[in-house]
């Protein structure tokens, strides 16, 4: 079974990842892809240009989790042998179900976390671009900066990711 998920970026047209359907416990959706090579040497050598992977490596699958009461999303990377490349979450809002599939909007700020625990905040220049254009409401950007400080501190305390994985497993 295939789930299309209707990303909207403020600003942008929609994108839509159809991916395979792994579960929905109403508390998140769980999908997965294995990327065809073009998209998987294309997404890499971004990865690697922003130094979020080394340059050996190869991203092949991702496992996403989208939150029905979180403002964020929880990817994870592996390489062609499976091992674990990092993990990503975009903030914004909650998944919401649609006719057709699923939604979520995006407020820009993302964060990357190396397999070492080390991490990365990541687009505050789009954020600030998007508040000085009128694209995210005082309330969307204050959540969205709180959620990026709420799980930098999990991080600290070795909430995030493992929380978020171990629920979806449950």
């Amino acid at each position: 079974m295939i789930a299309a998920i209707h990303y909207h970026r403020p600003g942008k047209a929609p994108t839509v990842y159809c991916e395979d359907f792994l579960s929905d416990d109403g508390a998140c959706l769980r999908t997965f892809k294995s990327l065809p090579s073009e998209i998987s040497e294309k997404l890499s050598r971004s990865m690697q240009k922003d130094g979020l992977i080394d340059p050996e490596k190869r991203v092949l699958t991702v496992t996403k989790t989208y939150f029905y009461n979180e403002n964020f999303n929880l990817l994870e990377f592996r390489d062609t042998n499976g091992e674990l490349l990092g993990h990503y979450s975009d903030i914004g809002a909650p998944l919401e179900k649609i006719d057709g599939g699923y939604a979520m909007t995006d407020w820009f700020l993302d964060l990357w976390l190396y397999p070492n625990g080390t991490f990365l905040e990541l687009d505050w220049d789009e954020f600030h671009q998007a508040l000085a254009a009128g694209l995210l409401t005082k309330a969307e950007a204050a959540a969205a900066r709180a959620t990026l400080e709420r799980l930098k501190s999990e991080i600290g305390t070795g909430v995030y990711p493992y929380k978020y994985i171990a629920q979806e497993q449950e």
